[in-house]
């Protein structure tokens, strides 16, 4: 008989992490579940919180409160188990300078205890994969960014992990090794992994996920399905505008366009003097919004449109766009 509890693969529950200083709450009272075999993804900025959960979450950083349980096992009083059948691509670059590629996958494939022969194959697998077959016996050093960090993500694959940690894997790759990554993730999907993913691409969660919290300033503030996420938080394209006027006077217009039902979703930037308004079908609605705004005697000197995204999710909810 299959419960609820067997298609969970990670519980965490009011996890909290606060710096030994007291003064840095760096994660405050997360509650969630990742399901077995999904891409479940932590959307956020730099200092969101993102990378302190992962590493509680791995073993790597000792729980302030609350617990982590992953297939079962909690991540506190069961440490050996949890490394036995989890993998952690970090941001930092882990493997070895002077050795080669290969070497590096047997190094620390043999800390797993896999027998030799079998590692061999899945080290030489996960080379192909990863498009370094022509640099299998060149030097780590000598690798490009790219490739260095294609080479993190096989070390944390070499022992065929059941449940693997991304933080940031595709952070300052190009688009096409980017995309790279992104197709080797379907691929382990299909496989049955479990896959936590944090990144701070919007194109990258949304293109990958299952389901996405978006993480600010240490909590949860939305969790469900990018779909989902766009439907309820997001009512349309977002529209962002510029005008010759002060905030002041901005403000006091701002009050009388949210009177309109189509711009209810308007705001102003709270250290920047841009308007926000979200709105169906932008492109189609731009001409009614500009005769609007000129009723008003608003002279617009810059404006933007951006598709309805998980980016106008994270800006509706917070007031400010990811990379502020």
């Amino acid at each position: 008989m299959t419960t609820e509890n067997d298609s969970i693969a990670m519980e965490i529950d009011h996890l909290t992490k606060i710096y030994p200083d007291g003064e840095v709450l760096a994660v405050d009272d997360v509650s969630f579940t990742v399901k077995k075999g999904e891409v479940f993804s932590f959307l956020g900025p730099n200092g969101a919180g993102k990378s302190t959960t992962i590493q509680m979450a791995a073993t790597a950083l000792s729980i302030t409160k609350g617990s982590v349980r992953i297939f079962g096992h909690d991540v506190e009083r069961e440490r050996e188990d949890v490394r036995k059948f989890i993998g952690i691509c970090p941001q930092d670059l882990v493997f070895y300078e002077k050795l080669t590629v290969f070497e590096n996958a047997m190094f620390f494939g043999k800390m797993y205890n896999i027998p030799t022969e079998q590692l061999k194959k899945s080290a030489n697998d996960l080379i192909d994969r990863l498009g370094l077959s022509d640099k299998r016996k060149t030097q780590a050093e000598k690798l490009s960014g790219g490739m260095k960090r294609r080479l993190n993500l096989i070390i944390a694959l070499v022992n065929d992990p059941d449940f693997l940690f991304l933080d940031e894997p595709t952070a300052g790759l190009d688009p096409q090794t980017r995309h790279l990554v992104w197709d080797f993730i379907k691929s382990l999907k299909k496989r049955g992994k479990t896959i936590f993913l944090t990144t701070h691409y919007m194109d990258e969660a949304d293109a990958l996920s299952d389901n996405v919290a978006i993480i600010d300033h240490g909590k949860i503030i939305a969790l469900d399905s990018p779909f989902d996420l766009k439907q309820q938080y997001s009512s349309g394209d977002l529209v962002e505008l510029k005008f010759e006027v002060s905030r002041e006077v901005l403000e006091q217009k701002l009050i009388v366009l949210q009177q309109t039902e189509e711009y209810t979703e308007s705001y102003l930037l709270e250290e920047e003097d841009i308007l926000r308004i979200s709105i169906h079908e932008g492109l189609q609605n731009i001409d009614k919004l500009i005769d609007k705004l000129a009723e008003l005697d608003l002279k617009i000197i810059d404006m933007g449109i951006r598709s309805n995204s998980l980016e106008n999710v994270f800006i509706t909810l917070t007031g400010r766009s990811l990379r502020d």
